[in-house]
């Protein structure tokens, strides 16, 4: 893992999104609790990448084509799909008060579960959504007997779960037809990411201090663990390697 850059410290929308928020309270609104923009805030984002050989991919006989289990962009070598978070936080949020509003959507679309990887907060829903028009369902396998369901999606249907906080990622599937898959990361904090299909991913703003940073592609079977210092008012931006050494011959699951 190597730091390539840092930005000028400066203010962020954020920042002024608060402020201004704070500005309207003054004047008599509702009082809400609201998070500071404090100079102690550090904006962390960067590159995954992997040079290793990628694996066969699976045919998706139904739709006549495969899905890779690992993506690699061309130019970058930036890994799709790799979910990065931190650990070391003073205070995680608990899922009785970490519920959020925003359903996230997983849809089943040509034998594909899209987005193929999720990574969400605890107490948040997702709707999975068929969008085909072959018959589906949805296997969540978990660690977490609340995370676990087995549910039909015709054409057209639906399904919505609420996902609490598990140490191990959650494996989805489709019962009808078994080369679907796709894996949902769940989270007691905000401080987590999906690699997009360049590789590159954006942590929201935390406080300096000392942190762990984990990454994970479970299709690849790999997981990085690297110690993370952040100091006051200086951008980050990472660039984490992954390499063929790293591949796991094992199952990959968070520490």
């Amino acid at each position: 893992m190597s730091d390539f850059g840092h930005q000028t410290p400066g203010l962020t929308w954020g920042c002024l999104f608060l402020w201004s928020m704070a500005f309207f309270l003054s004047l008599g609104y509702p009082r809400l609790s609201l998070g500071s923009c404090a100079e102690d805030q550090v904006q962390i984002e960067g590159l995954v990448t992997y040079d290793g050989s990628i694996p066969s991919p699976i045919p998706i006989a139904e739709a006549a084509t495969e899905r890779n289990l690992i993506e690699v962009d061309s130019l970058t070598k930036g890994l799709k799909d790799a979910v990065v978070w931190l650990e070391g936080l003073d205070k995680p949020l608990s899922s009785d008060v970490q519920t959020l509003d925003e359903v996230v959507v997983m849809d089943q679309q040509n034998f594909f579960f899209l987005p193929h990887v999720l990574a969400i907060n605890s107490g948040q829903k997702v709707e999975f959504r068929n969008s085909d028009v072959a018959n589906h369902g949805v296997n969540a396998t978990s660690i977490e007997p609340r995370n676990q369901f087995n549910v039909v999606t015709p054409p057209g249907g639906q399904y919505v779960h609420a996902f609490v906080r598990s140490t191990h990622p959650v494996a989805i599937g489709c019962p009808v037809h078994p080369a679907m898959a796709a894996w949902v990361f769940v989270f007691d904090h905000p401080y987590h990411a999906v690699a997009d299909e360049k590789g590159h991913f954006k942590l929201p703003v935390i406080s300096a201090g000392q942190y762990t940073l984990k990454i994970q592609h479970p299709d690849g079977r790999l997981r990085k663990s690297e110690p993370l210092s952040l100091a006051a008012g200086k951008p980050v931006r990472l660039r984490v390697e992954f390499h063929e050494a790293d591949r796991k011959t094992a199952p990959a699951k968070p520490d």
